[in-house]
């Protein structure tokens, strides 16, 4: 499951990985990114990408699928035709995070990246909101895919992660064909993951700590 994601890269690779025509807010990388908090993800509108800045959890918001909806049983919800037909985006990430709750505030992460380490992307569809006095909230969800653990044979539920290739396919504003785009879908192959250490969660806090002292030093 992705109950988390992180996003490390910079901007410029970013524009050089997914050829961004436009950036429409001011981009940070993140760490620990959860729902509800705004996320970056790409859209395009004719041949034009878009970067911009999303909830992470489509309206309402306590609905089943507003976070992560199934990649396959997504087909059959009438609610999403509009949202696969048109409104497709990809999310950036570097790593996502399965959280198991232990009790008192305690908690277990496990990260994983892709066995090259690089920047991935997730697919996702998006909504537009507006509100009554014309503001508007950009909203999305994250696709899933239950896949097998070749270690335990056992079925976990990961990130639908598309290499660059592929996210260009889910991108493509001319495919709104939605048998067409399953049976596409269905011939995609994830990549192999790898479970980080647990030393993982060291180096974070450690560099949570270097980032906390520089902003302490650069507030004037």
């Amino acid at each position: 499951m992705c109950d988390r994601f992180n996003l490390t890269a910079d901007l410029t690779e970013l524009n050089d990985r997914y050829r961004l025509s436009k950036t429409m807010f001011y981009y940070a990388n993140d760490r620990s990114l959860r729902p509800q908090q705004p996320i970056t993800a790409i859209t395009a509108k004719g041949n034009e990408r878009i970067l911009d800045e999303f909830r992470w959890g489509l309206m309402p918001f306590w609905a089943q699928d507003s976070v992560l909806v199934d990649s396959e049983a997504i087909y059959d919800k009438r609610a999403f035709d509009h949202l696969l037909k048109r409104q497709r985006c990809i999310i950036p990430a570097s790593s996502f995070d399965r959280v198991t709750s232990l009790g008192r505030k305690k908690e277990q992460v496990q990260r994983y990246m892709t066995n090259d380490g690089q920047t991935f992307a997730m697919a996702g569809v998006y909504d537009v909101w507006s509100g009554s006095f014309g503001e508007e909230l950009r909203t999305c969800s994250i696709l899933i895919k239950r896949i097998q653990n070749n270690e335990t044979g056992s079925m976990e539920t990961v990130p639908f992660i598309m290499n660059e290739e592929q996210a260009d396919t889910w991108l493509d504003t001319e495919l709104f064909d939605k048998p067409a785009l399953y049976r596409w879908m269905r011939t995609v192959e994830l990549p192999p993951l790898r479970l980080l250490p647990d030393s993982w969660q060291d180096m974070a806090d450690s560099q949570d700590q270097e980032d906390g002292a520089a902003a302490a030093h650069s507030i004037g």
